[in-house]
């Protein structure tokens, strides 16, 4: 179970993002996180059958900050609150469904965090360029060097999902991610939240955060193509660990206008998103849906009465 949580939390810093529209969420550890503008709520399914929910008051940073809703700024700093709400949600979800028997002291938890970074980039980084360099020339064919280590990039992000995706607790996870996507496509079409109405909604969602990731594949392409060949290795994780805001930034509004209009290339991003939520999202049971409906219902209150944002 302890290796369920730890592939869960790794799974989270690459993966889960906040959506920073009407209403955004996040699946937890038996049990959804939904994020309105003044606050964010957690509804757990505990133990003894029974739905724990709470609501804390956090106003996000695009609300709280003019600046930080400007083009190419919001995606960064949409992306910096929706960790930290996503990492306090899985922690305290965890707590809740008895998963952590112990606290974790802050000297293990960095330790943790650095570790995993360093995973990360030789997974996601090293691996996949010094693959694509064994066969493509860098200095000749930059673009087409970059793509085919974008190829192993993806290649091996899918292998991870579809490894962790076969562990019991990450197909529950995956689950209650449907069920918060169901819950916010029922909010924005102004239907009653109730499980009838979920449980007809789709299960994937065009600004869910398994998109973003694959949009950020897309477009890391184009703009680490730009750089100079490099061939040392610590000279490559540099400057792609500097370029991640821009990259982040740049998907950001990609995922914004891809889930609002209807052109060919929005097309082609929503499907390239569905894709990959095929990974990442499983159909919930009636349940977990009402777990979802209470997070929502949660998150909503005291809030302004106004009609929800219809996203395509």
């Amino acid at each position: 179970m302890k290796f369920g949580f730890s592939g869960i939390k790794l799974f989270r810093k690459l993966g889960f993002f906040l959506n920073q529209a009407t209403l955004g969420g996040s699946a937890a550890l038996e049990g959804v996180m939904m994020k309105a503008a003044d606050a964010w709520a957690l509804a757990v399914r505990l133990p003894n059958g029974q739905i724990h929910v709470e609501r804390h008051e956090e106003e996000a940073l695009t609300k709280k900050y003019p600046w930080a809703r400007l083009p190419l700024i919001r995606g960064v700093v949409a992306l910096w609150d929706a960790l930290s709400i996503s990492y306090k949600s899985l922690s305290r979800s965890a707590e809740l469904a008895g998963e952590e028997e112990e606290k974790v002291s802050g000297a293990a938890m960095y330790g943790t965090l650095a570790v995993s970074l360093v995973i990360g980039l030789a997974l996601f980084v090293w691996l996949p360029a010094r693959l694509a360099g064994l066969l493509v020339d860098e200095e000749r064919f930059r673009f087409l060097f970059y793509v085919v280590a974008g190829l192993f990039e993806t290649a091996i992000l899918i292998g991870y999902l579809v490894f962790i995706g076969r562990m019991k607790e990450m197909q529950r996870f995956f689950m209650y991610h449907g069920a918060e996507h169901k819950a916010i496509a029922a909010y924005e079409k102004g239907l009653e939240l109730t499980v009838e109405n979920v449980r007809a909604q789709p299960a994937y969602h065009p600004r869910c955060g398994t998109s973003f990731i694959a949009f950020t594949a897309v477009v890391g392409v184009f703009v680490y193509s730009f750089f100079p060949p490099l061939t040392v290795a610590w000279y490559w994780i540099f400057p792609r660990l500097l370029m991640i805001p821009v990259v982040a930034a740049i998907s950001f509004e990609v995922l914004r206008y891809s889930a609002a209009h209807h052109d060919p290339l929005s097309r082609f991003f929503r499907w390239l998103g569905f894709k990959f939520q095929m990974l990442t999202v499983r159909e919930p049971t009636d349940d977990m849906i009402e777990v979802a409906i209470e997070s929502t219902k949660a998150a909503l209150a005291q809030q302004p009465a106004e009609k929800p944002v219809a996203v395509a």
